[in-house]
């Protein structure tokens, strides 16, 4: 019995597949994605048989998928280009010798129809970019020598292709809605990093009719706050000669204006609420992996509004003392969810920052756990299947520590995350293993990651025969998305996403949103596509990092060595994201 299933967002596409138990014989899978006229194109495949050497143009015909599942990430550029977004995926096992391979006659698998779009209902739209550029496309790009500085070039440049490449939909989804704000509309905007000549031509160009509360992220890296310097001086200064209203909310060390949303009002009434992880950046747009939910929910809107209303008045109240900001007042307010409900028993409930009594002191140690963060870290601990995330520096304690406490609670949950800064990853080991994590600068090695949960990698080091050097990241960040999903299959499905970044810190010192939505399962299964594909791009590469020369990059001449990977001899199956996937096929 053959089964395949496929997941979309508007970026990639995932596929997995199940012949039942391993095939005799089978060298792996042909892929290929079948277009709304009918038309097979064979996916483009990477690694390569022993004695083969990669060339341009190889598809999964040739050098097979030695796996059950896999993804397809030129599934947008190919829809933008053709114009046809619904794809089906035919999995065809192969047999024969390498260079001689040949269909099985167990016969081909076909996917259900999955459509790339941000598009998930008439009011909510989810749009993720493809911001790795620790791939062979950037490093071929940039003529084999990935360099920082050519890189910010290429995606500064707005007739760039690989700014467009990079972005996917996310200009798109920003400048278009700026652009619905018509005549005698307004547009309401609380920003952290501001420095794309596009995105800050589109917002000058509403004049008086842009209200902004503009942060300052330091100058010299424009990812996180020192003094009351401000990276965003020429972009403020733009917008203000234009005629709009710049509220300048700056901070001082340890404290960021960190949020990334934006409010339509139409006739003076809110009518849709843009907001996500993205820095409106060259670098937020194109150089890491990003996430933005427009929304056309008039109450949420209206939530959004009377937040940044709050952050009006506070700013206003501290005058130029930036120790003022942040005030008990505004605490008190941020202290407080409100929950809306949507259609068929959905909810999404708005959490503010800073909510915490106060300014962090010291480490955190024994602190009581902010408001947000408890019910996101309780919606954890209630997994059932499985907890996938994506972070960028969340700190501690955060999202990894309740995941390990969740996977100690439930041997059996699916638990997989990845993230740029290794300490939220060793602090997953750290709390797994119950061991207190070493004093930052005593000299203790650092521990091993435990693979469910790595750190993000570039080929750098270790580069397998036939691949070009990698770049990991232009600025500091490298996974961006503030995302956890739970049990996304599931009609309790959660998605937690927003500017938070998902620890303690940014509940105490930051100005943070973030929505918590629960039983909305087509925006949980756009998620989970977005977070594993993120998660294999470079869980693979953290591999090959880790192993060093001892890393196999090749495909494997002996079927039963790969499959053994994904099945036992009795048909179980012995791979938990195979596992994971193939759940959301309904039983017979």
């Amino acid at each position: 019995m053959q089964n395949a299933i496929a997941f979309a967002d508007n970026d990639v596409v995932m596929v997995a597949w199940s012949y039942g138990r391993q095939l005799p014989g089978c060298m792996g899978f042909a892929v290929h994605r079948i277009d709304e006229a009918g038309v097979e194109t064979p996916l483009p495949s990477m690694a390569v048989f022993p004695g083969f050497k990669r060339k341009a143009g190889q598809t999964t015909d040739e050098f097979p998928i030695q796996k059950f599942y896999w993804k397809d990430p030129y599934a947008r550029l190919v829809a933008d280009k053709s114009g046809s977004r619904r794809f089906r995926y035919k999995v065809v096992p192969l047999e024969g010798k390498p260079g001689k391979l040949k269909p099985m006659s167990v016969g081909y698998a076909v996917s259900n129809e999955v459509e790339v779009t941000p598009f998930l209902s008439d009011t909510l739209a989810a749009y993720f970019n493809r911001g790795i550029i620790s791939t062979q496309h950037v490093s071929q790009a940039l003529d084999g020598k990935p360099e920082k500085g050519k890189l910010l070039e290429r995606v500064t440049d707005q007739a760039d292709s690989l700014r467009g490449d990079l972005a996917g939909g996310m200009i798109e989804a920003l400048t278009g809605f700026v652009g619905e704000a018509k005549t005698n509309d307004e547009l309401y905007c609380a920003l952290y990093e501001l420095g794309d000549d596009e995105l800050i031509s589109s917002l000058a160009s509403l004049k008086s009719r842009l209200h902004v509360v503009l942060s300052n992220p330091k100058a010299s890296d424009g990812q996180s706050a020192s003094g009351v310097t401000d990276g965003n001086s020429t972009s403020r200064q733009t917008l203000k000669h234009a005629g709009a209203e710049v509220i300048d909310r700056m901070f001082r060390t340890g404290q960021i204006g960190h949020n990334k949303f934006a409010v339509l009002v139409k006739k003076k009434k809110p009518v849709a609420v843009l907001f996500g992880s993205t820095n409106w950046t060259s670098t937020g747009l194109c150089t890491q992996t990003n996430n933005t939910i427009i929304w056309r929910n008039p109450e949420l809107a209206q939530r959004y509004l009377d937040y940044w209303n709050e952050l009006k008045k506070d700013t206003e109240a501290a005058g130029d003392d930036p120790k003022a900001l942040q005030a008990a007042k505004l605490r008190t307010w941020d202290r407080k969810s409100k929950t809306f409900n949507l259609e068929n028993g959905a909810t999404v409930t708005s959490w503010f920052s800073p909510n915490a009594p106060a300014l962090r002191k010291g480490t955190g140690a024994n602190e009581t756990r902010p408001v947000d963060m408890d019910e996101v870290a309780k919606l954890m601990l209630r997994a059932k299947s499985a907890i996938l995330f994506l972070a960028f520096y969340p700190g501690s304690p955060s999202l990894a520590n309740w995941a390990a406490q969740a996977q100690k609670a439930n041997h059996q949950l699916f638990v997989r995350g990845c993230v740029t800064n290794p300490s939220a990853a060793d602090g997953f080991v750290y709390e797994l293993k119950g061991i207190t994590p070493p004093k930052e600068g005593d000299g203790t090695p650092p521990v091993k990651q435990d693979p469910r949960v790595v750190t993000a990698a570039a080929l750098s080091r270790t580069i397998p025969a036939g691949w070009m050097k990698e770049i990991l990241t232009a600025g500091f960040a490298v996974t961006h998305d503030k995302i956890v999903v739970i049990d996304p299959f599931s009609d309790d499905c959660v998605v937690v996403t927003g500017s938070h970044n998902l620890g303690h810190r940014a509940s105490f010192n930051n100005d943070e949103n973030l929505v918590i939505v629960k039983g909305q399962r087509y925006l949980a299964e756009a998620y989970a596509t977005h977070v594993l594909d993120i998660y294999d791009h470079f869980s693979w590469r953290s591999m090959v990092q880790r192993d060093g020369e001892k890393a196999d990059a090749s495909l494997k001449v002996k079927p039963e060595e790969w499959q053994s990977r994904y099945y036992n001899d009795d048909g179980s199956i012995r791979n938990a994201q195979l596992r994971f996937w193939l759940s959301a096929i309904p039983s017979d």
